[in-house]
């Protein structure tokens, strides 16, 4: 017995041993292990620290990178330069003058921002940008004209799109001096003999593709959609657009939350009124049609309201003929909402710009759009805006003695 005791004694004793030895090699082991990674991180500093401000991180030194050939070659870029007169109106709807005196508008904004000597020059994006507005096609279509990737169209359509939006006010304005607002009662009343006219209002669908956790954007109409409100002079110049609102919004709750009515309301020498369909309410500043016209005064009225109103028909199908991104034919703007609001605006602004100066379309526009985009579907009473019903009284009246003293 004293045997087998002394032998598990003399084992215990010896399992000690072995345990001390292993833990005394696993600190050395371990001393060692710290001792390299001090090593290892004091010759990365001291690299970095040779390297200076242009010393890329250990991610990126690891990170493996394309191989170029020495002298790379890049494709020929296409510019409204290298097009014919005829073939920059049509793919560009602008004339080489003024597409050449956008560029020299828009110099600051799009010259690249690096010394890289292969940056996109300001003529590539602008070509690139108006093409995209007037085609209406996908990016990587467009990125054909200037010879160009799809990521390098994507950029460009977004830098002319922020370079002109930030323009905004400069190019869409609603001017309301003596002066202006004679020039435009003239050239309404020369059209149907409605006088005072000082503009005409109506709204248009713009489609886009179906946004995110967004369905107030899906329309009556049965597709996803901007609605946009456009008030345009007898010229066809754009004086005001809001482009802010869903498509399943009412035309008169878009007006009532614009700046038209702030406009009328804060002008004191505003003299006459805007013309609007049977959508809008009637104000003092605003004439509607009348919804059963009874006396030869009051048809006539009707009629020459309708054919005064046609400018703005007029208008629309000319402003998505010269922009075909803008009609449903070509698709919807595969854009997010907040985009395709910016570029609503700008093609507004290059609109007008090309009503300045005198620039047509080759084709034939309609004055009043296909049934299957801009006819009018009937609207319930109760979606119209509430107005104070004392102002409704006052606003008739002064209907009533308008078509007294002009078509009675």
């Amino acid at each position: 017995m004293g045997a087998v005791l002394g032998t598990l004694i003399w084992l215990h004793e010896e399992e000690e041993e072995e345990e001390q030895q292993r833990r005394h090699c696993l600190r050395e082991e371990q001393q060692r292990l710290q001792h390299e990674q001090m090593q290892l991180q004091r010759k990365l500093t001291a690299q970095r620290q040779a390297a200076g401000p242009q010393r890329r991180s250990h991610t990126k030194e690891t990170t493996r990178r394309r191989l170029y050939p020495a002298n790379r070659v890049y494709r020929p870029r296409v510019t409204y330069l290298e097009l014919s007169e005829e073939d920059c109106l049509r793919r560009l709807r602008f004339s080489k003058e003024a597409v050449s005196d956008l560029c020299k508008l828009l110099q600051q904004d799009l010259m690249p921002a690096g010394p890289g000597g292969h940056a996109l020059p300001v003529a590539v994006k602008v070509t690139t940008a108006l093409n995209f507005f007037a085609s209406g096609s996908f990016q990587g279509a467009t990125g054909d004209i200037s010879h160009i990737s799809q990521s390098a169209v994507h950029k460009c359509i977004k830098q002319v799109t922020n370079a002109l939006f930030a323009r905004a006010n400069d190019y869409i304005c609603f001017p309301m001096d003596a002066s202006s607002q004679n020039d435009r009662a003239v050239g309404f009343a020369a059209m149907a003999g409605f006088s005072c006219v000082q503009g005409v209002i109506d709204c248009t669908h713009i489609a886009i593709k179906a946004p995110d956790n967004q369905p107030a954007a899906f329309n009556r109409k049965g597709y996803y959609s901007i609605n946009v409100q456009l008030v345009t002079d007898h010229l066809h110049r754009i004086m005001q657009v809001c482009a802010r609102f869903p498509g399943s919004c009412h035309d008169a709750f878009i007006l009532h939350q614009s700046t038209i009515p702030p406009l009328f309301h804060s002008c004191q020498n505003f003299k006459g009124w805007l013309i609007g369909d049977k959508d809008y309410p009637l104000h003092t500043w605003l004439m509607t049609p009348l919804s059963n016209p009874r006396s030869p005064a009051e048809l006539k009225y009707n009629e020459s309201h309708g054919t005064t109103r046609r400018v703005i028909k007029h208008t629309i199908g000319l402003l998505k003929k010269r922009f075909r991104c803008l009609d449903r034919s070509g698709g919807p703007l595969q854009y997010s909402p907040q985009r395709v609001s910016r570029i609503v605006v700008v093609c507004c602004i290059l609109h007008n710009l090309a009503v300045e100066r005198g620039l047509h379309m080759e084709e034939e526009v309609p004055e009043v759009l296909s049934s299957s985009d801009e006819e009018d579907l009937d609207e319930s009473e109760e979606e119209k805006a509430e107005i104070d019903e004392s102002q409704q009284l006052i606003a008739r009246d002064i209907r009533n003695q308008f078509i007294a003293q002009c078509f009675g």
